[in-house]
């Protein structure tokens, strides 16, 4: 019996010491202050450069409804245009900005690849409203 009690008092000396050395291990290593930045950094946008200036005041013309259906004659190639639309890209937005906002976005990767179909397109719905509305 005294050998089963000592064999107790081993093992609990032993997982006694193994939790106080394991939390005095973890407590040194070094912590950042609760206040130091994270690693997630999050950049501030840059400033637009002129040129997308004057791409977002060409973009601030044209009626939401508008863009919507432009965006989808020309890009998805699957719309019309409205009499009202026409109207507004001929008599607010105009053909270089209408040109220029479609030259700018097939610039990125998702329409670069038909550029030559979009740039197609977006002649042919200019040709089709300044043939409703002309200047």
């Amino acid at each position: 019996m005294t050998l089963l009690n000592r064999f107790n008092v081993i093992v609990i000396f032993m997982i006694s010491f193994v939790l106080v050395l394991g939390t005095s291990i973890c407590s040194k290593i070094p912590q950042p202050p609760s206040d130091a930045p994270s690693h997630n950094i999050s950049y501030a946008p840059r400033p637009l450069s002129s040129y997308e200036k004057y791409l977002t005041i060409c973009s601030s013309k044209l009626k939401k409804e508008c863009g919507k259906e432009i965006f989808s004659s020309v890009f998805v190639g699957n719309g019309t245009v409205s009499d009202y639309c026409c109207h507004n890209l001929v008599n607010d937005v105009g053909k270089s900005c209408h040109f220029d906002m479609t030259r700018y976005a097939t610039q990125f990767p998702e329409y670069s690849k038909n550029k030559t179909e979009i740039l197609n397109r977006c002649s042919n719905v200019w040709n089709y409203c300044i043939a409703l509305h002309p200047m």
